[in-house]
């Protein structure tokens, strides 16, 4: 009788740790490492770190987005509304955090990518009695691979391109509603700088008139009913004023979130002219599936979904997998062969994930079915008011203009002059202007409203893109 020596007990506890290191090797090669980052104070400190606003100059120029257009700023000077959106695409900590689903979605595709790992198996089996004769350690080594995922690999890498592109438009999209956000911002604190100081020259004169009448009512020449109504106009007008504070604080506020400045840092605005009604354009339905981004990324998404079907359509064929093996039993003789196996489809046949699929691709359809139904009904909408304040604005434009005649007109009178008609005069011309600024502000605000609702510029402007993605 024979027994297997150490050496030869040895050999197989070699060969077999070898076969392990060489898998664990092969695995493991390239792969990459874990690095800790945590949350702390420093961190946070360190991301929210202000820089200078014409440190970014060589980013503005070079900014490469759909609807955005580059621009050049000058450094030292104050920016204009235009400026100021462009610069919070950059600035901007919510959109910088929005920008990494760009990243997961981008990896995603990677991993999509990627086929399916061989799986390689090994075993060794010792005796541990001695025989007569002698029996040698039984070996089996083997590798297979599932060929069902070569049948879907295409489909799904599609589908990870396509939802990437859904995700970078999406964020695209949002992007530019965020830099008109800023943009109306800006605007709104230059119309609000405008009509503070006549809102405070109605207040002082309407103090100044009051503080007259009590005297006069003192005296008796006016009533105690006119000194109520003085008092109630007065009262009214400081309100106004005390609002129109209100919000300029409120939009530098939020002017310098979009920024990521400190809230009570003032950003020097430059002011613009005004819009030109001739110069806003026209809108047709048609045109907006292309040149809206958001319905450009439903597309994408419906897209992606479909490939996700056909890929679960294919995934319904059985599991096939083939396996090419060598091995030996106890005795010296060894084998190779090769297998194959397959599921039998009698229970699961991937309806579910087919049925999931299906009703996904059809909620997809019917949002965007959706979307541009509530697009095409803003547009409508959006136009009707833009015309309404265009006619608003017209007359508002008259009324300004002659009541500045009518001011004028008392100015030149000289010694002749009633300061109290004058100054009623001259508050009524500040509550015209009062009128005119808030009708452009709202024109202007409806513009953007309709640039956002069609995703093209239609005023003249050097902040978005004429060109449809």
């Amino acid at each position: 009788m024979v027994a297997l020596t150490p050496t030869s007990r040895n050999f197989s506890l070699v060969t077999c740790f070898r076969v392990v290191t060489s898998m664990g090797a092969l695995g493991f090669a390239g792969c990459s490492t874990y690095t800790s980052s945590p949350i702390t104070d420093e961190s946070v400190n360190q991301a929210l770190a202000q820089k200078p606003l014409d440190s970014i100059s060589v980013q503005l120029s070079e900014l490469n987005h759909p609807l955005i257009q580059p621009i050049v700023i000058q450094a030292g000077q104050a920016y204009t509304p235009d400026e100021l959106a462009v610069m919070s695409v950059v600035l901007s900590p919510e959109l910088k955090a929005l920008r990494d689903q760009n990243k997961v979605a981008e990896s995603q595709v990677i991993q999509a990518g990627l086929l399916p790992n061989p799986q390689l198996g090994y075993s060794v089996d010792k005796p541990t009695q001695v025989y007569d004769p002698a029996v040698t350690a039984a070996k089996n080594l083997n590798i297979s691979y599932d060929l069902v995922a070569l049948l879907t690999h295409h489909d799904l890498h599609t589908a990870a391109k396509e939802a990437a592109k859904s995700v970078n438009l999406s964020v695209a999209w949002q992007e530019w509603q965020y830099a008109q956000a800023t943009r109306v911002s800006a605007y709104r604190i230059l119309s609000l700088q405008q009509r503070l100081p006549s809102a405070r020259l109605i207040e002082e004169d309407l103090r100044t008139s009051l503080a007259e009448s009590k005297i006069a009512l003192e005296k008796g020449y006016q009533t105690s009913i006119d000194v109520a109504n003085l008092s109630t106009a007065y009262n009214q007008a400081r309100s106004v004023r005390f609002d129109m504070e209100q919000q300029l604080l409120a939009e530098r506020s939020f002017l310098n979130l979009c920024l990521g400045r400190n809230p009570t840092e003032i950003v020097p605005i430059k002011a613009v002219n005004d819009i030109a009604v001739d110069d806003i354009g026209s809108v047709t339905d048609g045109a907006l599936e292309k040149s809206r981004l958001d319905l450009v990324a439903l597309k994408a998404g419906y897209s992606s979904q479909d490939y996700a079907l056909r890929a679960a359509v294919k995934s319904q064929f059985p599991r096939i997998g083939i396996q090419v093996n060598k091995a030996n039993d106890t005795t010296p003789i060894s084998t190779r062969g090769l297998a194959v196996n397959f599921d039998i489809p009698i229970f699961d046949r991937n309806q579910g994930q087919i049925a999931i699929a299906q009703a996904t691709r059809q909620q997809l359809f019917d949002e965007y079915v959706a979307r541009v139904a509530e697009a095409r009904s803003q547009v409508g909408q959006l136009n009707a008011q833009i015309n309404r304040v265009k006619v608003e604005l017209g007359s508002a434009s008259e009324a300004y203009a002659q009541q500045e005649a009518i001011v004028n007109a008392l100015k030149r009178t000289g010694n002749n002059l009633d300061y109290q008609v004058y100054r009623d005069a001259r508050s009524q011309l500040a509550n015209r202007f009062l009128e005119l600024s808030a009708l452009k502000q709202e024109l202007l605000e409806l513009v953007v409203a309709l640039e956002i609702a069609t995703g093209k510029p239609l005023a003249s402007n050097h902040f978005t893109k004429s060109n449809s993605p």
